[in-house]
C-alpha cells in the first residue's frame, strides 16, 4: 500500500473521528487555505499540548480557565513561529499575524486536567499575499517537544479541493504546488504598488524622514535622500535574498531608535549639521530590513525574483520622493518664519514622543501601539 493511499485512510480517519466529537492523544491538526489574497495557517491542538508549549495552569490548580489559555497566547505563538517553518512560492516567509487560541466548545468555565487531553483549541496565523502563490511549503520541527509519536494531520486547500498529508518525526515537511504563475507585468506592478502604500503606511518610516527633512539647503535634501536610498536598498536586498538576517524585533526596535536620535538631534543640534547623511545612511540600513521583513511575510516570488524587488524598491522611491515634496516645502516655508526654532522644536518633541513610545512598544512586545 503506497504512501498516498495510508494519507488518504489518515484523513478519512480523521473526518470520522471529527464527526464522533473524539480526539486521538499525541494528535495535532492543521489546515492551509491558499487564497489569492490571503493564506492562512490554522493549527488545532488539545490543551495538553498546549502546556508543552507554555505553562498553563500558572496558579496550579488544576484547571485551565479562559483567562489562562489568553495569557499564554504570546507563548503559543512563540513555540510556534519558533518551531514551525514556512516557505511560500519555494523561498523563507514568516508566518503573519495570530489570532487568540479559541477556547475548547462546550468547555465551560474551566478544564480540569485529566480533561485537558481532549479539549481542543484552535489559532490561525494569516499572511496577505498580491496574488496566490505558486507554492506552499510547512517544516515542523517540534517533536522533540511535543512527543518522537506527535503526528499533524494537516490539509492544503486549494482551488475548492483539499488535499490530505501527514507531518511526522520521519517527514516533518511537505511542499505543496498550486501551479499559479502570475503574469511577469501584473507581478511587476503589484511589488511596485506595494512599495508606495508601505511607505504612506509605515507611520514610523515617515515620522523617521518628516524628522530628516529639517534642513536649510536643497543639496542636504537631495544628500538625506540618496543616503537612505542607497541604505535600504543594500539590506533590503541582502535581507530578502535570504544572505543577512536579523529578528525583527530588534529591527522594529531600531528603527524606533532611528526616530528619536533624528527627533533628539532636532532639538538640541543646530540645523546646519553637515553630518545628516551619514546618519540618515546608517539607521536607512535599519530600514531596510524593515521592508525586508514585509516581503517574508507575503511570500518572495520563486520567478521574477530580481523583477519584483526592483520593482517594491521603486514603489518606496516613489513614495519617499512624494513625502519629500509634500513636507520640505512647508519646512522650507515654516524656517523663515520669526518663530521657525519653536516650531521646530514643538514638532521634533512630538516625534521624539512616538518614537520613545514604540521603541518601550516593540522592545518589550507591548503591542500596544495602534502602528
Amino acid at each position: 500500500m503506497n504512501i498516498r493511499r495510508w494519507t488518504l485512510l489518515a484523513w478519512f480517519a480523521l473526518v470520522a473521528l471529527a464527526s464522533a466529537r473524539a480526539h486521538t492523544v499525541d494528535t495535532s491538526y492543521c489546515k492551509v487555505a491558499i487564497g489569492h489574497a490571503e493564506v492562512s495557517f490554522t493549527f488545532t491542538f488539545d490543551l495538553a499540548t498546549y502546556a508543552k508549549m507554555t505553562p498553563l495552569d500558572v496558579n496550579h490548580d488544576g484547571r485551565v480557565t479562559p483567562a489562562e489559555l489568553q495569557q499564554a497566547g504570546p507563548g503559543i505563538e512563540a513555540f510556534l513561529r519558533n518551531s514551525v517553518f514556512v516557505e511560500l512560492n519555494e523561498r523563507e516567509a514568516t508566518f503573519g499575524a495570530m489570532s487568540p487560541p479559541t477556547w475548547p466548545i462546550d468547555a465551560g468555565d474551566a478544564v480540569t486536567e485529566p480533561d485537558t487531553a481532549q479539549r481542543l483549541s484552535t489559532v490561525t496565523f494569516r499572511n496577505p499575499v498580491l496574488h496566490a502563490p505558486d507554492a506552499v511549503a510547512l517544516t515542523f520541527d517540534f517533536f522533540g517537544t511535543l512527543g518522537e509519536r506527535h503526528t499533524v494531520l494537516g490539509a492544503f486547500v486549494w482551488d475548492g479541493r483539499e488535499n490530505p498529508v501527514i507531518f511526522t518525526r520521519f517527514e516533518p515537511d511537505y511542499l505543496f504546488d498550486t501551479g499559479y504563475r502570475v503574469p511577469a507585468w501584473e507581478q511587476f506592478k503589484q511589488y511596485l504598488w506595494l512599495g508606495v502604500s508601505h511607505i504612506f503606511l509605515g507611520y514610523d518610516h515617515i515620522a523617521f524622514l518628516f524628522a530628516l527633512l529639517f534642513v536649510r539647503r536643497f543639496s542636504d535634501l537631495l544628500k538625506i535622500i540618496t543616503a537612505f536610498s542607497v541604505a535600504h536598498t543594500l539590506t533590503l536586498a541582502l535581507a530578502a535574498l535570504g544572505v543577512v538576517s536579523l529578528p525583527s524585533r530588534w529591527v522594529e526596535s531600531a528603527i524606533a531608535v532611528s526616530i528619536v536620535y533624528v527627533a533628539a538631534e532636532n532639538i538640541w543640534r543646530k540645523m546646519e549639521n553637515s553630518h545628516r547623511w551619514r546618519i540618515t545612511f546608517a539607521f536607512g540600513l535599519v530600514h531596510g530590513f524593515g521592508f525586508a521583513s514585509v516581503l517574508r511575510e507575503l511570500g518572495l516570488p520563486s520567478e521574477g525574483l530580481v523583477r519584483s524587488l526592483l520593482a517594491f524598491n521603486l514603489g518606496v522611491e516613489v513614495g519617499q520622493l512624494a513625502i519629500a515634496a509634500m513636507c520640505w516645502p512647508l519646512l522650507l516655508w515654516v524656517g523663515r518664519q520669526a518663530w521657525s526654532h519653536q516650531a521646530r522644536t514643538v514638532i521634533s518633541y512630538v516625534l521624539l514622543a512616538f518614537g520613545s513610545a514604540w521603541l518601550i512598544d516593540r522592545a518589550f512586545a507591548l503591542r500596544m501601539m495602534p502602528f
